[in-house]
């Protein structure tokens, strides 16, 4: 446990301290706002204003609640950890309230983005689910660099966010909600001539 202690120490110093520089401030404060639970949930409800993307918005919306609200706060509360923002050298530029294992905003991202990448997979839309992906790792690095988070409460959130996401993704269609673009072309009767 001490190697794994000494990693995070170094790795969180590498992104905290050493990569900080004043021009990238307002592009990780971006993106660590980006990972809020209710800024995912009104991204997420931009999809319903087209037809073509209306069903993403239920389950994206569930994922944000699962992944974020139920999954990492639940955890916040078994594993109580200190955040990193008190160590002498940190360089903190938010604050907070809760317990630093794991990253909820980095959480909440990744299952928003998994489920994404499920929905848009073999689809038109197949970048959507990687972009989503890469915005959500920029949310995760965002929380080390304001000095908020550890790397493993990012990785834990990463595990956390990919999990709640194909958990939901096999259960959902259990309950009758129809995620694939196969699955609602079907219920489309043919038009016949």
């Amino acid at each position: 446990m001490e190697s794994l202690h000494e990693l995070d120490l170094s790795l969180f110093r590498a992104i905290n301290v050493d990569l900080h520089r004043s021009w990238l401030d307002p592009f990780f404060a971006f993106f660590s706002y980006l990972g809020l639970g209710q800024i995912c949930g009104a991204a997420c409800l931009l999809f319903a204003f087209s037809k073509s993307t209306r069903r993403f918005v239920l389950p994206l919306l569930i994922a944000d609640a699962v992944g974020g609200f139920l999954v990492a706060d639940v955890l916040k509360i078994l594993f109580p950890r200190d955040r990193p923002s008190h160590l002498s050298f940190a360089i903190r530029e938010e604050p907070h309230l809760a317990s630093s294992f794991p990253s909820g905003h980095t959480t909440t991202a990744f299952a928003i983005a998994a489920m994404m990448w499920f929905l848009t997979r073999e689809t038109p839309r197949a970048s959507w689910g990687w972009i989503s992906l890469v915005a959500a790792g920029l949310v995760g690095v965002s929380r080390i660099y304001r000095g908020v988070h550890w790397p493993t409460d990012v990785v834990a959130g990463i595990m956390c966010g990919i999990g709640t996401a194909c958990t939901l993704y096999l259960l959902l269609p259990k309950f009758g909600l129809k995620l694939t673009e196969d699955a609602l072309m079907s219920e489309i009767p043919a038009v016949s001539s």
